[in-house]
């Protein structure tokens, strides 16, 4: 299973001031401990933020210079290419939604660059609420890629996995997300490809609003199941011991 490296976005306010004064050092030494702490990759989430976007190319430079990873780039780099231009190996590009006109476009720039490309199961159209709802935009996605002759295997689908929008079910599940949900998601995806295509997750999308000690004991938990239905990549703390102990532990398990 991939792991992402969470630390570079705009909410890590360590990482923002890096950015802000074009501080190189600090960014080389977000992602040299996040590589040392076991990440496979690393997302730069730089969000919609149009001044702080331009900077992706430099950020690019910057982190592979320093360390050897692919990394994940917002999907900024669709109209200002160049970041994917300079980047070294293969690209991620996160991510789109299922609409279908935005699938088209995005596909052939990623082609263009033989990047790989992540699909949020939502669209303007639809945004499920239930596994076969998210199966039935994967079956989208599945006819575009064909169309446009993109490769599975360059595909990551995210199930959207977020914590319960009303405050009862909220409270009720100790701030949970709907994991069943998300879990037979994970598995569908799998068998309507034969698991070419891979699924991912961001798991700091769950659990916000748990104090330190508690979200991780919940995304230790959530891991934990996510891995044993299919998971393929995880966006994560990869700086969190506890859920690192847990990837591998339940890795190793599977593999006996």
């Amino acid at each position: 299973m991939e792991i992402i490296g969470q630390e570079m976005h705009l909410m890590n306010q360590t990482f923002l001031q890096a950015l802000e004064k074009k501080d190189k050092q600090a960014v080389i030494l977000l992602a040299r401990r996040q590589i040392e702490a076991g990440a496979t990759a690393l997302d730069v989430n730089l969000g919609q933020n149009r001044k702080l976007g331009c900077l992706t190319p430099w950020l690019v430079e910057t982190i592979q210079q320093a360390v050897e990873a692919p990394l994940f780039l917002s999907n900024y780099v669709l109209s200002q290419q160049r970041a994917l231009e300079i980047h070294k190996g293969t690209a991620t590009i996160n991510a789109v939604t299922a609409n279908r006109t935005e699938l088209v476009s995005a596909m052939k720039t990623a082609s263009f660059f033989g990047a790989r490309l992540v699909i949020l199961l939502v669209s303007s159209a639809c945004t499920p609420v239930d596994a076969e709802g998210r199966l039935n935009l994967a079956m989208d996605v599945l006819d575009v890629a064909k169309e446009t002759g993109f490769p599975l295997e360059h595909l990551y689908l995210d199930p959207v996995m977020s914590c319960r929008p009303d405050p009862v079910s909220w409270s009720l599940s100790g701030g949970l997300p709907d994991i069943d949900l998300i879990l037979d998601s994970i598995r569908l995806v799998g068998e309507l490809s034969g698991h070419r295509l891979r699924t991912i997750v961001a798991l700091n999308n769950t659990c916000q609003f748990l104090d330190g000690g508690a979200r991780s004991a919940s995304h230790c938990r959530l891991l934990h199941l996510l891995i044993e239905a299919g998971l393929d990549a995880v966006i994560m703390n990869c700086r969190d011991q506890n859920c690192m102990a847990v990837a591998k532990k339940t890795r190793l398990s599977l593999a006996a």
